[in-house]
């Protein structure tokens, strides 16, 4: 059975704490898929990736770089490297954003370990590296019921490279080289929504889950933090830097809606489902 019959069976059934559970249930059924078939990224004798056969075999093809065909070891010098997987249109959306690139020594979990150096963001997905990321769901205050309108959303610009019109929380982002979860927390709602000092408002931190798919670009592993904040009385969201096209205030049935029509990234509907069960 697919994740979305699943969705779709739970939504249909219930009272709306009964549909949140069998929403819940079913989706992180479906958020991870098994990566076994993968192929090693090796850097330095660490893991540092695990990536599909065609991927590796293309990054592979580029010198410096050697494919065993069930290996994909990478130069040393990934800086002047992850310029040529550049020019070869081997990267996904460019942006000059340094990340840490930590040694992978469990397939089904987050990096360990202190960063072995910073990388380009665009290079990660390709070689499967893990990331990591934070998600800011947001109420103006504790909700009265399920169809009080509270939760303030966000729809992504129609010009992002990934998920484009889709909905999230407050705010999401990769934490940067150096950042803590907290810390990229607190810069990304000042950046997406222009709320500013998340820390002193005392977000709840709601753990992180640990996700592994194929995508557009290569491997995601990423490990994703999820926040929930209530907003100070009065405050108005500004996109500040342009990937936001607006914002909405919602009720816990139409979020839960959005997840199971597929219309939020799912990051962002992991983050909203784990906020809405600690408060139904």
């Amino acid at each position: 059975m697919t994740e979305e019959v699943r969705t779709q069976r739970a939504l249909a059934s219930g009272t709306f704490e009964a549909r949140l559970s069998a929403v819940c249930d079913a989706f992180t059924a479906g958020f991870s898929v098994p990566d076994a078939g993968l192929v090693p990224v090796m850097w330095e004798g660490h893991v540092v990736g695990r990536t599909l056969p065609d991927w590796a075999a293309r990054v592979g093809a580029l010198p410096g770089a050697m494919y065993s065909g069930t290996e994909l070891a990478l130069p040393l010098e990934l800086e002047p490297f992850g310029r040529l997987m550049r020019e070869a249109g081997l990267s996904q959306g460019w942006r000059d954003e340094l990340l840490d690139l930590r040694a992978m020594t469990r397939p089904d979990a987050p990096p360990e370990g202190k960063p072995l150096l910073r990388l380009e963001r665009a290079l990660f997905r390709p070689i499967g590296a893990g990331t990591s990321a934070v998600q800011i769901t947001a109420r103006l205050r504790a909700p009265s019921d399920e169809r009080d309108p509270v939760f303030l959303m966000a729809k992504r610009s129609q010009k992002k490279l990934v998920g484009p019109g889709l909905w999230d929380g407050l705010a999401a982002g990769m934490i940067g080289a150096g950042e803590t979860p907290l810390n990229a927390a607190g810069r990304e709602a000042m950046e997406e929504a222009g709320l500013e000092n998340l820390e002193a408002l005392h977000p709840e931190d709601l753990g992180f889950y640990w996700a592994s798919r194929p995508i557009r670009h290569g491997w995601l592993h990423e490990a994703s933090h999820s926040f929930c904040v209530t907003l100070p009385e009065g405050f108005t969201p500004r996109p500040l830097d342009g990937e936001v096209e607006c914002f909405e205030v919602c009720s816990a049935e139409k979020a839960l809606e959005r997840i199971v029509e597929g219309k939020m990234m799912k990051e962002a509907a992991m983050a909203m489902l784990l906020t809405l069960r600690k408060h139904f």
